[in-house]
Order: C-alpha cells, then structure tokens, then sequence
C-alpha cells in the first residue's frame, strides 16, 4: 500500500501540476503527503575566473556579502510562497501533511527523502529550466535513474481521463513498476492497456504467463498490443497514449539495454518529452 507520497517543489507551473496531482492520489490513497522545497546550494556560490583544483575542476567561492544577502531574500520568499501553495492545495481535505525546506544539493536531499516515502511525484521541468523545451529536467532525470522507489512525473499542462498505458517491455523495470503501476490503476477502476515493441512471440508469452496472471486477482480490464518497431518506441507509445486517452504512462526507467539507449537515445526521456499526461517509472 502507498501510504505517504513525497513532491518535490519549486514553484515552476510543472511542480504545481505535480502538486495538485500529488493531492489527488494522497486523497484516493489515504496516504501522507511530504511536499518538499530544495534550497539550492548551488544558488550562494560563484566560481571565480582562474581558481581551480588539480585537475582543472573549478573551486566555488560563496557569493558576496551584498549578493548573499539578496540571494537570500529571494530564497526565503519563494519558500514562503511555495508553503503557501502547499497549503492552499490541502485546504478541505483530510489529508495529514508535512512541509520540509531544507538547504544543500538538490538530486542528493530528494535521493534521501524519496527512500522515505512509497510515491515520488514531480514536475517535468524545474522552474531554471529553459521553457521552450518539453525535455526533462536534470534534476528529474537524476532522481529517475537514482530513487529506489516510483517516480511520477507530471507536466505542466497534461490532459486525458481513460486507461492506464502499460508499456511492458519485459525488462527489471517494467515489471517492477507494474506493482505500482496496478495499486494506482486499482484505485480508481479504470482500464488498463498494454502496449509491448518487439519480439512477437516472446513478448505475448510474457502477457500471458505474468501480466493476465498478475491482475487476475484485481479484476482488471485489459487489452493487449504486441507492435513491430516502426519508427521510435517513444513516438508509438504516445500515440497509443493519445488513442487511448491515457491517463497515466506506466513504463521500466531506461529499459533492458542501457549501452544502446546511451548511444542511440532514450525511449523513457523521449516519451517524458513528448507526452501530454504523467508517466509513472521506476527502474
């Protein structure tokens, strides 16, 4: 059961979609729910011209007084709103919460706080992100590929009411978040469909022998589509996204073949960038 939920805040539009998505799946869940604001180290610091340690990698110097102190301002008020937000988001619903702010490396306190909690949620794109690109964030990416639990990330504006899109590939990752791919799908009693690009045969075996058997026990309705690759994955898994009215994406993080994807692009970072709902991964 997912009884507590973490989402990362910023302020950015996409954080607070994931917030009020956040919101939606505490109540239907009953769960906690931890929102969390990252003051970002990194923001205090400058790296002076011609200062490095050995090996040339730059030494960060901390800002100065005057800077600091301005720097430290903005910080505080985006705080302040972001709690407020957090809030307002809650008001009218039982729904116990906590709100953390700490200060320090942004990918390494959300690594640690994400052990804490069954869900992850987050906004695509960061609030420094450039907003003419729909790719994932860095700091998104990060905790996809480090958090030991599922990660939801959801965009800024995200439409779709239907089914549950299960992209199985048969890989770790697939079959891990099929666990909570089905307790979020369980919830709410929805379809799910399953879309699978590959080997025919070998993949249709494992819609048999494990997904069918797997939500037998649930009673869920499920449709089942072995593809040819045609194309990119990611581009055939939105689509069947968009015919479905999906929902939610649930899919493995970055696949059975990790040296392929490093040279010839990401289907999981492809399908964040493209998509028009939240994806639920895990690796």
């Amino acid at each position: 059961m997912m009884k507590s939920i973490l989402v990362a805040l910023d302020g950015s539009p996409a954080s607070l979609a994931g917030l009020m998505e956040a919101v939606r799946w505490a109540e239907v869940l009953g769960s906690e729910l931890r929102g969390i604001y990252v003051e970002d180290e990194q923001r205090f610091v400058y790296y002076p011209a011609g200062f490095s340690a050995e090996g040339g990698v730059p030494v960060a110097a901390p800002l100065p007084d005057s800077e600091l102190t301005e720097e430290n301002e903005k910080v505080r008020a985006e705080g302040v709103e972001i709690r407020k937000a957090f809030v307002q988001a809650l008001e009218g619903k039982s729904i116990h919460s906590e709100f953390l702010q700490q200060r320090g490396n942004v990918n390494q306190i959300l690594t640690r706080e994400a052990r804490a909690v069954d869900l992850v949620v987050m906004g695509r794109r960061g609030r420094n992100d450039p907003a003419n690109s729909t790719e994932a964030g860095p700091t998104t990416e990060t905790l996809i590929h480090n958090s030991l639990r599922p990660v939801l990330v959801v965009p800024a504006q995200h439409s779709g009411n239907g089914t549950f899109v299960f992209a199985y590939d048969g890989s770790r990752g697939a079959q891990r978040v099929v666990s909570a791919g089905t307790e979020l799908l369980a919830s709410i009693g929805v379809k799910a469909a399953v879309i699978s690009i590959g080997d025919d045969a070998q993949l249709k075996r494992d819609h048999d022998q494990v997904l069918k058997r797997y939500w037998r026990p649930y009673h869920i309705d499920a449709t089942f589509r072995v593809a040819k690759r045609e194309g990119r994955p990611a581009a055939m898994i939105v689509e069947f996204a968009r015919q479905n009215d999906a929902r939610m994406i649930v899919m493995g993080a970055f696949g059975r073949n990790p040296l392929h994807e490093l040279f010839f692009g990401s289907t999981t970072l492809e399908t964040l960038a493209e998509t028009p709902c939240p994806v639920l991964l895990m690796g």
